[in-house]
């Protein structure tokens, strides 16, 4: 009874999130208490079931942030955690140097909007970085970040670690979206990787969200397929599916 009721409440608020009852937060937990009738517990399990599918977002002080959600099956939660350059390198021990392919502001056109989670007239940073390790390029970072949402970039610092310049002007990250496909290589790709005889690539592709909820990065990581497996650690938290 108590799992069935917990899943109602779930879907019941998916619901409100899906229609747009709820905008930028949900409600507190003494008011979902209240309305749903049933204890504190069963509606924290029904929000992090929430959480676990890219719904919401605890922020401390600011209550349960609603994601900022796209249409399209692309947009899914896989693998877990922030996993840049620096973690790739000291897992692997290998030498890692990154090179500035391109960085620029453009404006979403009616041209590239199908191709982008943004909207038309939106400003964007532009930033392609190869990952080179032990001198081979193996990954190129093809991102795009809201001008008007992160603090500002300069080619100095996307040359760096751009999370780590995040972290020093406070602003802070809570959730990322991410997916994983293989696309057919494109001329980038063969200029940028060192591909040899393959005709693809894998793709990593990462949305990103701020502490308000709305997502500020969309990137696609690009590598040579036979380069990098993919993996992440999950347990059973003993809720029912």
């Amino acid at each position: 009874m108590a799992a069935r009721k917990f899943h109602h409440i779930y879907q019941e608020l998916e619901q409100r999130i899906n229609t747009g009852v709820y905008q930028d937060t949900l409600p507190t937990e003494s008011v979902l208490t209240q309305e749903f009738q049933t204890s504190r517990n069963t509606i924290r399990r029904a929000i992090a079931l929430l959480s676990d599918r890219g719904y919401v977002y605890s922020v401390k002080g600011s209550g349960v942030v609603i994601l900022e959600s796209f249409n399209g099956p692309r947009w899914s939660f896989g693998a877990r955690g922030f996993n840049g350059l620096r973690a790739i390198k000291e897992s692997n021990h290998l030498m890692a140097t990154t090179e500035i392919a391109n960085f620029k502001k453009i404006i979403v056109t009616a041209e590239n909007a199908p191709e982008l989670p943004f909207e038309i007239d939106e400003v964007l940073y532009l930033v392609d970085r190869i990952r080179v390790f032990d001198g081979h390029p193996m990954i190129w970072d093809h991102s795009f970040f809201r001008a008007d949402q992160v603090p500002a970039l300069s080619k100095q610092i996307v040359a760096g670690s751009i999370y780590d310049y995040f972290r020093k002007e406070k602003f802070k990250i809570i959730a990322a979206k991410r997916s994983f496909t293989v696309m057919p290589a494109t001329p980038d790709d063969y200029a940028y990787l060192e591909l040899g005889s393959y005709n693809c690539v894998g793709v990593m592709e990462d949305l990103v969200f701020s502490e308000n909820g709305l997502m500020f990065e969309y990137t696609q990581s690009r590598f040579i397929p036979d380069r990098f497996s993919l993996s992440y650690f999950d347990q059973d938290n003993g809720q029912p599916d």
